[in-house]
């Protein structure tokens, strides 16, 4: 086991070798939440410089109070490690003007453990896609326990959360897609669910599973999903599903005529209902450019 095993998924976690939490103040775990994920990202490799450092976290107070603010809370942090009987060897490393990861010391991060999983899943077409990777992208979704820095809302987190939250949803995406394309429908509307629980708007992977019901004769499970579909986005954006699944609908229902899309006169949207249209539209266009990628491997596979 590691020296020191580090979650920063969902709620942040420091546990020791012998199963002990290390409990550091929010703005020190803040901080090094920071520092571990910009020497991760292999942004300031060689370290942090102490100037970054309290411009970021103490930018409110002036330059010395702000060093100064800095250098206790390193100090708080170095403590908490050094005080933990089982280390034999610094972590957290400073010199003058830098604050470093000691990557050679032996730990374990869940989301460097997280991204590897998942892009090993990810790194063939579905068509080619083999059950170890399935088996990967499994063990990521299972190391994803929430979304990253859950108590943090400075933009630098919350950027990184976004990237990795779209990197845990387009694992969970291929494992529902291969195995339907498998065969293994009950998986399928596993991970399909589960997709649903983290964001109800993906209007695409409704469709999937309305249409995985239809092929297996659950016709009241494909309505139920149709319904939920439905409600969701009516209740969070004020609009109706898009016409490709009000048409898979129809067909469900056994009707032969063209829907016809209604006119209504709802009031000019809120801000806030725009903001919400964009992010439905910018899930379509994702899906879309899936899809299309999709196309365009089995056209070219036809030509061979």
């Amino acid at each position: 086991m590691a020296q020191i095993r580090i979650r920063l998924l969902g709620r942040v976690q420091i546990i020791n070798e012998d199963g002990q939490q290390v409990h550091l103040p929010p703005i020190v775990q803040n901080l090094f939440a920071y520092i571990v994920l910009s020497q991760y990202r292999n942004q300031f490799r060689n370290g942090l410089r102490r100037e970054l450092l309290a411009n970021l976290f103490w930018e409110d107070q002036p330059e010395r109070n702000a060093r100064r603010c800095l250098s206790t809370a390193i100090w708080r942090l170095r403590r908490e490690f050094q005080l933990q009987p089982t280390l034999t060897s610094d972590f957290i490393t400073t010199t003058s003007d830098k604050v470093s990861l000691n990557l050679e010391f032996d730990h374990w991060l869940d989301i460097d453990q997280f991204e590897q999983a998942a892009i090993f899943g990810l790194n063939k077409s579905l068509e080619t896609m083999t059950n170890e990777q399935a088996e990967s992208l499994e063990k990521a979704a299972t190391l994803y326990t929430g979304d990253l820095l859950e108590d943090c809302y400075e933009d630098w987190a919350i950027q990184e959360r976004e990237r990795l939250h779209l990197l845990y949803l387009r694992s969970l995406a291929r494992l529902m897609r291969y195995y339907r394309r498998n065969g293994r429908y009950d998986e399928c509307v596993q991970w399909g669910q589960q997709i649903l629980q983290t964001d109800p708007l993906r209007e695409q992977i409704h469709r999937e599973l309305i249409m995985l019901y239809m092929e297996n004769g659950q016709r009241g499970l494909a309505i139920h999903q149709y319904e939920t579909c439905q409600q969701v986005l009516k209740r969070e954006l004020n609009i109706e599903p898009m016409t490709e699944t009000r048409l898979l609908y129809a067909q469900l229902m056994g009707e032969k005529r063209p829907l016809s899309i209604p006119l209504t006169a709802d009031p000019a949207p809120t801000m806030d209902q725009l903001l919400h249209q964009l992010k439905v539209a910018m899930i379509h266009l994702d899906d879309a450019q899936t899809q299309l990628k999709h196309i365009q491997t089995m056209i070219a596979q036809l030509d061979e």
